[in-house]
């Protein structure tokens, strides 16, 4: 997932894109409105998150109707110091889709950006040359639907909507009624199988942490 972050305190820039970004994520920083529109030109994010003000004027607004107007598919959260009832609210009519006030916990901020992601997932998506109908969890490949296994199938949707990296742990609890009787190996067998039904570089391999769907 990519994510831009505007806003004017350098330091908090700094703290977010050491507390967010990862193998997993791709973070963004920029500290004024004009850098802000270059870089949405620039890229396609799943999460625009943005300050209200920037030296002392509210610029929100204008930020979230030129990024909507780049991408209607990529959630918006103001992250602002402004938070009382009126203004939250005003944030969310100029077209935001959520609104944390600052300070703020890192976890909750995590969660929020996971869950609009997660909101403004297309229904279909395109990868390698195969279409994914994402409500029906369905694969074609121009007009054939591919046919996978139960734990093929599984698997692929599992690690698609995950929205971080799947440790081989995590595929076990999430695949298997009894985990603690399936090898690591066995994961790495049933990734094998789907890159040759798929694209060899349909499921990515992280070093030492596991497997990714990269959307």
């Amino acid at each position: 997932m990519r994510i831009l972050i505007a806003d004017d305190e350098p330091e908090l820039l700094e703290l977010l894109k050491l507390s967010l970004g990862n193998n997993e994520w791709i973070i963004d920083t920029v500290s004024n409105v004009e850098e802000a529109k270059h870089y949405l030109d620039a890229y396609h994010y799943q999460v625009f998150l943005v300050d209200r003000t920037f030296h002392g004027k509210d610029r929100v607004q204008e930020l979230i109707n030129y990024g909507k107007n780049k991408n209607l598919l990529m959630g918006i959260l103001v992250l602002s110091a402004l938070g009382s009832i009126d203004e939250k609210v005003q944030g969310l009519e100029y077209g935001a889709d959520d609104y944390l006030e600052k300070p703020f916990d890192i976890k909750e901020l995590r969660a929020r950006l996971i869950a609009l992601a997660r909101r403004f997932a297309p229904t279909f998506l395109q990868l390698h040359g195969f279409t994914i109908d994402t409500t029906k969890q369905i694969i074609y490949q121009e007009e054939t639907k591919i046919i996978l296994s139960k734990n093929e199938h599984a698997l692929f949707f599992f690690l698609l909507n995950h929205a971080s990296i799947a440790s081989r742990d995590e595929i076990m609890d999430a695949l298997y009624d009894n985990p603690q009787n399936i090898t690591p190996n066995a994961i790495d067998e049933l990734v094998a199988r789907l890159r040759k039904k798929l694209h060899p570089s349909m499921i990515k391999t992280i070093k030492t942490r596991g497997y990714a769907v990269e959307i």
